[in-house]
């Protein structure tokens, strides 16, 4: 059973990646996306030493580990649940401004919280030694 509802899952996120426009994604970027969608989950769970760890070099090289949890801490545990979330836009580029040189993915989520019903959730994530990273996170 549970590999059907897997399988159900991953069919509703292929869909939903495949019918955003202008997005043709491939194998690489849906890697990519799988890694933003997985830090936001992380996220709802409110276990932020995880969501730490799977945020890039660049990222911890800018925001110490206290610093980034008084952020996250101030605003997100307050928030409450989430009730809805989905993808609202998608873009590749090839650096990011202020940071260095590389593959960076911008993810968009449109998502309704419990406490905050109209909420833009970004998360963008690059390339670090193969493996998809959270570069930054920002919620408005």
């Amino acid at each position: 059973m549970y590999k059907s509802i897997q399988s159900v899952i991953l069919s509703v996120f292929f869909l939903t990646v495949l019918s955003i426009p202008g997005f043709a994604a491939e194998p690489d970027e849906l890697n990519a996306i799988r890694a933003a969608q997985n830090f936001l989950e992380i996220l709802d769970q409110s276990d932020f030493s995880v969501a730490w760890n799977r945020t890039s070099m660049v990222n911890q090289s800018y925001t110490n580990h206290p610093e980034w949890f008084r952020k996250i801490l101030a605003v997100r545990p307050h928030l409450g649940q989430v009730l809805d979330r989905s993808m609202e836009k998608i873009s590749l580029h090839d650096g990011w401004v202020g940071l260095p040189d590389g593959q960076y993915l911008r993810v968009s989520f449109k998502t309704v919280f419990l406490n905050k019903a109209d909420s833009l959730e970004t998360v963008v994530v690059v390339k670090e030694q193969g493996r998809w990273l959270v570069s930054s996170y920002h919620l408005r």
